[in-house]
């Protein structure tokens, strides 16, 4: 099976997705680093065959392993021996979606990872938009500086550093920070929804 075509069956049938929803999502992870919808369409249709970049912004898009994406297809990886360990050093975080000037979030999970782990970070007075992730999406919030306030489907939870909270990530859901001073939070959820 080509790339492009089990892209497109991933996207239509697995995933339930449009083309510009897939793009949307990939504009949301990587801001202005996000592949450009005419590439998107180029990958799909075979008409281009995508750097390793382009496909890792992809499988994130879809929620799936990079290795799982190639599978099966003419780019398919070749046996690797298994990586006990995979080291994502601060310089190299692959990607910084910023909500405005108050609130942003860094990718800190490497590419392998089968969750998707972030740094949130809220100045004071900042806030994240609203946002419901996919069916079956869990999120793990563990505050490490600062209060973080957490609006889940009507619920309003506090929590300081050390303190963790869990929920089912599809539900409407938004953080913001009430406090004098910068909070920040680690992110962890399972499985990518983006």
């Amino acid at each position: 099976m080509k790339l492009g075509e089990k892209i497109r069956y991933l996207r239509k049938n697995v995933k339930k997705m449009k083309l510009n929803e897939l793009h949307k999502r990939l504009t949301v992870i990587f801001g202005d680093e996000a592949i450009s919808y005419k590439s998107l369409i180029r990958i799909e249709k075979g008409q281009r065959d995508g750097r390793l970049k382009s496909i890792h912004q992809i499988a994130c898009g879809l929620g799936i392993d990079v290795k799982d994406l190639l599978s099966g297809t003419e780019r398919e990886l070749p046996h690797e021996e298994a990586i006990l360990a995979d080291i994502m050093r601060k310089k190299a975080r692959s990607g910084r979606f910023t909500y405005n000037d108050k609130a942003f979030i860094e990718i800190l999970s490497s590419k392998k990872c089968s969750f998707l782990g972030v740094e949130l970070v809220l100045e004071s007075g900042g806030a994240t938009k609203r946002e419901e992730d996919p069916e079956e999406t869990e999120l793990l919030l563990i505050a490490t500086k600062g209060k973080i306030t957490a609006h889940i489907h009507g619920e309003v939870h506090t929590i300081a550093p050390g303190d963790s909270l869990y929920f089912k990530s599809h539900l409407p859901h938004y953080f913001e920070n009430n406090e004098r001073r910068t909070a920040k939070a680690i992110l962890v959820q399972n499985p990518k929804s983006f």
